[in-house]
């Protein structure tokens, strides 16, 4: 079983895309979807409330970047939350650990490289990423990591939607479709990846 974990909208928005691509996803049997709160405080107590309900095989985080111009695979989490804006329970954090006397950083287990070819090779984009940042997708990346050290995590950023974009000035974003087909296709590699043995 896969956990896939997504955000409420935060910000000012009215959707989040990392909600929209989750909700639409293709059925499969093995995949088990929740949202998360976009807050510190409910962050750091749903993660590992669904790691012990779901009992994950694999968790994949799903979150949104402005900025992004393609969806971006995170290599790495850090122990840090320093956010430029406040959350949805209005409370805003700088220079504040995720874990107190946890390390300081942890990374990605999943097949991050096969992914990415994988993805290519169905003629879609997607990049890897060395920055999180520091907001509650950072926070959920390094939570799923330090919750469950044993089970494959990562986290997916997503670009904006066009519908989205079209608020802002120049800002990149990519139709929800593609977004869809993206996701499906890095969840059905992690998938395959775990029916061999994580070996690869």
């Amino acid at each position: 079983m896969i956990l896939v974990t997504y955000f409420d909208p935060f910000g000012g928005d009215t959707v989040n895309v990392s909600q929209e691509v989750a909700t639409r996803l293709p059925q499969r049997d093995y995949i088990v979807s929740a949202e998360l709160k976009t807050s510190k405080r409910d962050v750091e107590q749903q993660i590992p409330e669904l790691i012990a309900k779901v009992r994950p095989d694999a968790i994949l985080g799903l979150g949104q970047a402005e900025g992004r111009v393609v969806p971006t695979l995170e290599r790495v989490g850090i122990n840090l939350i320093d956010s430029r804006i406040e959350d949805n329970r209005h409370e805003q954090y700088h220079d504040e650990m995720v874990v107190p006397d946890g390390p300081p950083a942890y990374f990605s287990t999943l097949p991050v490289r096969q992914i990415v070819e994988t993805v290519h090779q169905h003629g879609l984009p997607i990049e890897l990423s060395l920055s999180a940042g520091a907001f509650m997708c950072n926070q959920a990346l390094y939570l799923m990591r330090h919750s469950a050290r044993d089970i494959p995590a990562g986290f997916l950023h997503l670009p904006l939607l066009p519908s989205q974009a079209a608020s802002r000035r120049h800002v990149a974003s990519m139709g929800l479709t593609d977004q869809i087909t993206v996701v499906s296709i890095v969840l059905d590699t992690i998938w395959l990846w775990l029916q061999r043995g994580a070996s690869q």
